[in-house]
């Protein structure tokens, strides 16, 4: 594999390129842009390098390369999600900060749209080959409030030394309906056997969405009304506590968001891990791949994966729309795309990808797990796609994303999930039967997705 910033360095001189040739035609002109500040692009941390400034902040710079009259800048938010929409509602709703573009969580955008905090965009901005639940994630009541700037999926890292010990091949992963189903085939191996994120943030809520899937079990419709009963309730938390049993569960998973199940996985603390795509990067860095016994391998996740991912909104009270939206388009598009592929992202448009319609079928290997190779020199250095990566491994992560279910669209989606987080959160530490959890969102999960 060739390294990030030479690849990346490709990528973005193609931009530039394709700049220079333009489109031939020149658009009519208007009045001159206000350029006394730049466009100020309001996103959260990036997580996919510990030690360089990321890909988003490369992206901006490349547009201020193309665009020197109309240039953005950058400004991170807090690395806590929870922090990061507090920060936003309250300068949007106070004026105290002057964003122009905000990155949004995709389970932000009805409220954030509903409370006129964002602006209704040209619907042609979602055209092309965006995931459709990403692009979906992006309308609020038949309008277009943001575009996909990436994409998330739930995926399962596996350490393959410790998997074999364990009598699985990697292969055998695609083979279990449900995760807990999985964990009770992988006994623990000197170690404990799975490592997720379960402490009161969106994290829990993911998790614990997975399972109630996975369950069968719908708690929300399409409108945004509770449609779960006590016994839904009870068989989701069934399948929940199925993954969190002393035998299986790695302790400090009931207090970890991903950074800390990152850095415990590595450490070989455990088999397997559920996290997202940021990780592949992190752990390709860190742990030798010259030795069998840090060899590790990503599959999907066996039941129903969550859809995260972050989607690019123009902000009411911004003073230049017009040149907000043309750098959504910049960050959308399809070089772009790949951009951030290449450093560790889950890219919303097919293209970046460069995978068959076809690829994603059963019979396919590559749509249901990928091995790494034991060392980096075994990799080609460039798959069909520009990604710089295995095409097993983009063919993988193309596939889950398929797969993915959104989580529900609704104005009042942090009344919801608050609630999910304490009530569930409570019954995990304690170790606690279902009953009682059942029972105490059955009273209030109504309420909350009312907003109460």
């Amino acid at each position: 594999m060739r390294p990030l910033r030479v690849v990346l360095g490709a990528v973005l001189a193609a931009l530039a390129l394709l700049t220079a040739c333009g489109s031939g035609a020149a658009p009519a002109p208007g009045p001159a842009p206000d350029t006394s500040r730049p466009l100020l692009v309001a996103s959260g941390a990036d997580l996919t390098s510990s030690t360089s400034a990321g890909v988003r902040r490369e992206l901006i710079d490349e547009w201020n390369r193309r665009n020197p009259k109309r240039p953005a800048k950058l400004v991170e938010l807090p690395r806590a999600t929870d922090d990061q929409r507090s920060e936003l509602v309250g300068a949007l709703q106070s004026g105290t900060a002057a964003y122009d573009v905000v990155n949004l969580d995709i389970t932000w955008i009805p409220e954030f749209a509903d409370s006129g905090l964002i602006r209704p965009l040209d619907p042609s901005l979602l055209g092309g080959d965006f995931l459709p639940q990403a692009a979906e994630a992006g309308r609020w009541k038949g309008r277009t409030y943001a575009v996909p700037f990436n994409t998330d999926v739930g995926l399962l890292y596996y350490r393959t030394d410790d998997l074999i010990k364990a009598g699985r091949r990697p292969a055998d992963l695609a083979s279990y309906p449900r995760l807990g189903d999985l964990l009770a085939a992988v006994r623990p191996t000197g170690h404990t056997t799975y490592t997720t994120q379960l402490r009161a943030y969106e994290g829990l809520t993911v998790n614990t969405l997975e399972a109630f899937w996975t369950a069968g079990v719908d708690l929300v419709d399409g409108e945004g009304r509770y449609i779960g009963t006590e016994a839904d309730l009870r068989r989701g938390l069934d399948e929940l506590n199925r993954l969190t049993t002393a035998d299986y569960l790695n302790p400090e998973s009931l207090e970890a968001d991903e950074s800390v199940t990152l850095a415990a996985f590595a450490q070989g603390a455990s088999v397997l891990m559920r996290n997202w795509p940021y990780a592949y990067n992190r752990l390709d860095a860190a742990l030798d791949p010259s030795s069998s016994a840090t060899r590790f391998g990503v599959a999907r996740l066996p039941g129903v994966a969550a859809l995260g991912g972050q989607s690019l909104g123009v902000t009411a009270t911004s003073s230049r729309p017009d040149d907000a939206a043309d750098l959504i388009r910049f960050l959308t598009g399809k070089d772009s795309q790949r951009a951030l592929l290449q450093a560790g992202f889950a890219p919303a448009r097919q293209s970046a990808y460069g995978t068959r319609d076809n690829a994603c079928t059963p019979g396919n290997p590559d749509a249901w797990y990928y091995d790494r190779p034991d060392g980096k020199g075994s990799e080609p250095s460039a798959s069909p796609s520009g990604s710089g990566r295995r095409p097993g491994y983009t063919t993988l992560l193309w596939c889950a994303l398929r797969e993915a279910r959104a989580r529900p669209a609704t104005t009042h989606y942090v009344t919801f999930t608050r609630l999910i987080q304490r009530e569930v959160h409570r019954m995990l530490a304690a170790h606690a039967g279902v009953d009682v959890t059942a029972r105490r969102l059955q009273a209030r999960l109504a309420k909350a997705l009312g907003g109460r």
